[in-house]
């Protein structure tokens, strides 16, 4: 198949991806009404209960821009996260324990950022269901 510039390809026809999404039905999954908004693919729930697209992986389903928002900035400090465990690395290969423990702090305090707002999210996950049985 050859392309013209500025088509896009269909994800839906690419054989690859019709087989993944057949290898998802096989394992359990269950194909929901949501698209991914990159690629329009039905979106899987997993026997685990994470909900992945067949080309991209795992995804968030959000239903409101606050959620929106929640997660885009647990995405940002997991990737800061991730950035100061790389540079922890280089640090640990040079050998110097002082900046070792400069990254290892930034890694704790995203942590405890992240534990903060997981209990703060159960705290409303909670409420939300009291309200909801009252």
């Amino acid at each position: 198949m050859v392309l013209q510039v500025g088509e896009a390809r269909d994800p839906s026809r690419d054989p690859a991806v019709v087989k993944k999404m057949a290898v998802l039905l096989m394992q359990g999954a269950v194909m929901l009404q949501e698209t991914c908004p990159l690629d329009g693919l039905p979106l899987f729930r997993l026997r685990s209960g994470e909900i992945v697209c067949p080309v991209h992986g795992r995804v968030m389903i959000v239903s409101s821009e606050r959620e929106a928002r929640d997660v885009e900035v647990e995405e940002v400090l997991y990737e800061v996260m991730y950035r100061a465990a790389l540079r922890l690395r280089e640090e640990a290969e040079k050998g110097e324990p002082g900046r070792l423990r400069e990254w290892v702090q930034v890694i704790l305090g995203i942590e405890e950022i992240l534990d903060m707002r997981r209990r703060r999210m159960r705290e409303v996950d909670d409420k939300e269901k009291q309200e909801g049985q009252g």
